[in-house]
């Protein structure tokens, strides 16, 4: 894409608009985002893509701010939000039930904020005259001060709420087994948000699952059993004992009952006579 370079303003100043400087400090806080969550789940390829674009255009647009940086730096943002929409809203339904509720919040704000801000930066450049006089005005430095705020405020009330709940020993589960189990334990490990292993076997009786979450986020081992429903919450960095009385035979499923989590975090309990 190529523009007339009699309709683009002098740029070589670096960027000189409240919308022009907020596209790429968008961008950068998106890469620092996508760092801390591979730093929880592991290195995943299209994260470590979108990290990279986004170090790349946050660079242009403060060394080169060009109207088409802007442009593609703004769409960018606002796709990167889609992409991660059914995970901000698990953040947003579940603020202190998910470790990573506070990032999927701040993403999405700044995310948002930061596609608006391209966009309009883009305009600016093309005519040569702010999108929004407001934004240099005291009145957007108060509304700076006041997402900033909510962003802080939102972080603490999530960090500060998934701590107590790590801290909470819980009521504990009614799970109906009267006796001790006779048969060896099976093992399943949580390293992220996925079981590593995705079929189980056990023989009928009381049985145990020894489940070894290493994640830095907690989980919930939820299974139908003998027409009752039990969900055993599983703390960030321990291995909970699930104790179940496999009356019959037959296979059962066992999920994450988080929000979000059920599609990566799916198995099947086979229990034989």
């Amino acid at each position: 894409m190529t523009f007339p370079e009699a309709a683009m303003p002098a740029t070589t100043g670096g960027p000189s608009s409240t919308a022009m400087r907020l596209m790429p400090i968008a961008a950068a806080v998106e890469a620092l985002i996508l760092v801390e969550v591979m730093r929880s789940v592991g290195i995943i390829p299209p994260l470590v893509v979108f990290g990279v674009i986004f170090v790349m255009i946050a660079a242009l647009a403060l060394a080169r701010p060009r109207p088409w940086v802007f442009l593609a730096g703004g769409i960018l943002l606002l796709a990167f939000v889609g992409v991660n929409f059914p995970f901000i809203i698990d953040g947003l339904l579940n603020p202190v039930g998910t470790s990573h509720a506070w990032t999927d919040i701040v993403a999405a704000v700044v995310g948002i904020a930061g596609g608006i801000a391209g966009i309009a930066a883009f305009i600016e450049l093309r005519r040569g005259s702010p999108v929004a006089g407001a934004l240099r005005a005291p009145l957007g430095e108060a509304l700076a001060i006041l997402a900033i705020g909510m962003l802080i405020g939102t972080s603490y009330v999530s960090l500060r709420g998934f701590g107590e709940m790590q801290g909470s020993t819980g009521l504990g589960v009614a799970n109906g087994v009267q006796q001790a189990p006779s048969q060896v334990p099976v093992e399943l490990d949580v390293p992220g948000t996925f079981f590593t292993q995705k079929i189980l076997s056990l023989g009928t009786g009381p049985g145990t699952i020894y489940v070894v979450n290493t994640d830095s986020g907690a989980h919930t081992f939820d299974i139908d059993l003998n027409g009752h429903h039990l969900s055993y919450a599983l703390p960030a960095h321990a291995t909970t004992a699930v104790v179940l009385d496999l009356a019959a035979a037959g296979k059962y499923t066992f999920w994450c009952a988080l929000p979000g989590h059920r599609a990566s975090m799916e198995g099947i309990l086979v229990v034989t006579q």
